[in-house]
C-alpha cells in the first residue's frame, strides 16, 4: 500500500511539470481565444503585431491565452516558475536574475481586480520587459 501511495505521488509530481509551448501552440490558443471571445479583426491585427491595448476585450484575451499556455490561473495568478521555464525554453535556473525580473511582473491581485485585469497587468509587464524572450521562446529549437 505504501508503494502504491508513493507511486501515485510520483506520477502527480511528474504530470504537474510544465511543458514548453511553441509557436503552433500559440497560434492555436490565439485562434481558440479569438473565437471564444469574439475578438474583432482590428484587435487581432494589433495582437499579431504584439500590441495589446488596455481594454476589457484585450484583457480577457490575454487571460485566455496565458491560461491555455498554463502560465496563468484565475485562482493563483501567474506561475513565475512556469513563465520562467517557458521563457528560458526549459533551462530555467529559478535562482537567477531573470526569475526575479519575472516575479516583479506578477502580483497576488491585492487590488481585487477581475481575472482579466489581473492577467493583463502581469502580461503587460512581461511583454514590455521581456518581449524578445517571449518571441524567442516560441521559435523552433535549432
Amino acid at each position: 500500500m505504501k508503494y502504491l501511495i508513493a507511486l501515485c505521488m510520483l506520477i502527480s509530481l511528474v504530470s504537474a511539470e510544465y511543458v514548453i509551448k511553441n509557436k503552433e501552440n500559440m497560434l492555436s490558443y490565439r485562434e481558440e481565444c479569438v473565437k471564444e471571445l469574439k475578438v474583432p479583426a482590428e484587435l487581432v491585427e494589433q495582437y499579431q503585431k504584439w500590441v495589446y491595448p488596455n481594454d476589457a476585450q484585450t484583457q480577457c484575451y490575454l487571460k485566455c491565452v496565458f491560461t491555455k499556455f498554463g502560465l496563468f490561473d484565475i485562482q493563483s495568478g501567474f506561475n513565475v516558475e512556469n513563465v520562467h521555464t517557458q521563457l528560458s525554453r526549459g533551462n530555467a535556473n529559478h535562482d537567477d536574475a531573470l526569475h526575479g525580473q519575472i516575479a516583479v511582473c506578477v502580483d497576488k491581485n491585492e487590488q481585487g481586480s477581475n481575472a482579466c485585469e489581473w492577467a493583463w497587468r502581469g502580461a503587460d509587464c512581461l511583454l514590455k520587459n521581456h518581449l524578445k524572450l517571449v518571441q524567442q521562446s516560441l521559435a523552433p529549437v535549432s
